[in-house]
């Protein structure tokens, strides 16, 4: 009888891992367009299909960079660190290049405007130890966290690939990470949306990381909820001019969706 139940245990695992479909798209002169070269995953949960372009980049590790404020956030709230979104987190007076950070923040502005400071901040006060807890416990990424321990996810060897970062997203949007709660989940899937229509809402959160000095890696992840369905999607590329290219996340992911007729 243990046997029997083994084998159908395993039987049912197998036919849903087989089942999952995986469909190669050729999205290349969308990137073309920018002069960039990268990569793009989706995956719809309702069918158990991946559309991929590049699949093998897909597959590839880079810094997360500010892709990583999504699970920070997570973090910091359960940590206690920053209570809601009303909460003011006050500027020390520092100038930074960029003028949005430069203010008293709160936890939506902070993710906005990709305020560097303020997630240093959190990071001091939650620990790299506690860091790996959770890390380790989403399984994201390599899980590695060696580097600077208040921005380890901008500089180090931290590592996540495009297919990584849809499934952190599929657990996250499922309120399937442990140790976080609802409350902490809902609050983020609020401060990330980017545009919300009667037909669709487009979720996601940008980043852009050094590779060396002169090679950068550039970011755009998140879903699109559409007809009560989510979409995950991933889109990274390499470039050498983060300044002229910083658009062209958006530009390239919503091209792609709307040829997918995810987005209009």
């Amino acid at each position: 009888m243990k046997n029997l139940i083994i084998s159908i245990i395993f039987g049912i695992f197998s036919q849903s891992a087989f089942s999952q479909k995986v469909t190669e798209r050729a999205f290349r002169q969308i990137f073309d367009k920018y002069g960039v070269k990268g990569c793009f995953v989706l995956f719809d949960q309702a069918d158990n299909e991946y559309i991929k372009y590049n699949p093998a980049l897909c597959d590839t590790g880079y810094i997360p960079a500010s892709t990583f404020k999504i699970p920070n956030s997570l973090i910091a709230l359960e940590e206690g660190v920053v209570k809601d979104t009303n909460q003011i987190i006050s500027w020390d007076g520092h100038e930074w290049p960029s003028k949005s950070w430069n203010r008293d923040q709160t936890l939506k502005s902070a993710i906005k405007y990709s305020c560097v400071w303020v997630y240093e901040g959190f990071a001091k006060q939650i620990g790299i130890v506690k860091y790996q807890d959770y890390i380790n416990s989403f399984n994201y990424g390599n899980k590695n966290l060696t580097g600077p321990p208040t921005r380890f996810w901008l500089a180090g060897l931290f590592r996540v690939s495009a297919d990584q970062q849809i499934d952190f997203l599929r657990k996250f949007y499922n309120y399937q990470l442990p140790e976080i709660s609802h409350r902490s989940t809902d609050i983020v899937k609020n401060i990330i949306v980017l545009e919300r229509t009667g037909n669709y809402t487009l979720s996601g959160k940008t980043g852009g990381g050094m590779l060396s000095d002169t090679d950068y890696i550039m970011w755009l992840v998140g879903y699109v909820e559409k007809n009560s369905k989510p979409y995950f999607y991933a889109m990274n590329f390499r470039t050498n001019d983060f300044t002229n290219t910083s658009q062209a996340r958006y530009d390239i992911t919503k091209e792609i969706l709307k040829e997918l007729k995810l987005i209009e």
